[in-house]
């Protein structure tokens, strides 16, 4: 999700324009593969089943509080049921002060794995391989190609590095806790 404060001027029920939204690691176009996405939003907000079934998947709002927003997503084959996901809407930074600058982006990154897919289903994962463009509209408050520069990337390249790195300080952490415990297991057997 991406929050903009809207200022000290703005009304008290509507301090942040937020945005959440499912879209691919590097904003690939995932319309060939998902059908429909249903947002669960608060109670309060008036219709708070959204549901979006063309790309760009993603729904806008006004508000002043942070909850936890389901997420249903739906694929076209109709092969797997939905994947069902919970999002945090995040509005205030994690420090300082809020700004109309610096939008706050809390993004999530979850991998959808499908056991044997059928070649349809296939086919269809294969054919989101290009980006996503959404041109601007003229006029509107708030277009999803405008939130873009916020988005996280995500390099699987550097994340298998980060992997990789955590997997040998577990390995070195593991072989020190092996040598402290012969230590005291050698010691035991001298009493």
């Amino acid at each position: 999700s991406i929050a903009i404060w809207q200022g000290k001027r703005a009304p008290e029920f509507q301090t942040h324009r937020w945005h959440v939204y499912l879209r691919g690691a590097n904003n690939e176009d995932l319309s060939p593969l998902v059908e429909r996405v249903i947002f669960q939003l608060h109670p309060s907000f008036n219709n708070p089943t959204r549901v979006v079934d063309q790309a760009p998947f993603h729904v806008t709002e006004l508000g002043w509080g942070e909850f936890d927003i389901g997420i249903k997503v739906y694929f076209h084959d109709g092969t797997e049921q939905g994947i069902d996901l919970k999002h945090q809407l995040q509005l205030f930074p994690k420090s300082g002060e809020p700004s109309m600058k610096r939008p706050v982006v809390n993004e999530r990154y979850d991998e959808f794995v499908f056991n044997t897919p059928p070649e349809s289903l296939m086919q269809r994962i294969h054919m989101c391989n290009t980006r996503l463009t959404v041109p601007t509209v003229p006029g509107s408050l708030v277009s999803y190609a405008t939130l873009e520069p916020h988005f996280t990337p995500f390099y699987y390249h550097d994340e298998l590095l980060r992997m990789q790195a955590a997997q040998r300080r577990v390995q070195a952490e593991t072989e020190l806790l092996k040598e402290e415990f012969e230590q005291v297991d050698a010691e035991h057997s001298l009493l």
